[in-house]
């Protein structure tokens, strides 16, 4: 995993509260996928859109709370995730 990959995982896993090895390579790959096709339509992803496409990679997201203060914001990840 890049670095690019490596902090949108973190970030995922810290905001959607997935498990501490999730998301994996190829579940980050599944929602980059996803969420770029929302950006490809001209469809800006909202919270709902990442939680959906999030748990339907991660299903268990939301299981695991992360101490700390939650510094991702939307617009942080959709860079992260669209980032080439």
């Amino acid at each position: 995993m890049n670095m690019n990959d490596q902090e949108l995982a973190h970030r995922i896993k810290i905001k959607f509260g997935t498990a501490p090895n999730n998301p994996t390579e190829i579940q980050l790959d599944g929602i980059k996928r996803d969420i770029q096709a929302l950006v490809d339509k001209g469809i800006t992803p909202s919270e709902k859109d990442w939680v959906l496409i999030v748990k339907k990679y991660c299903p268990e997201a939301g299981s695991y709370g992360y101490a700390g203060a939650d510094t991702s914001d939307l617009i942080t990840l959709l860079q992260l995730a669209t980032k080439k």
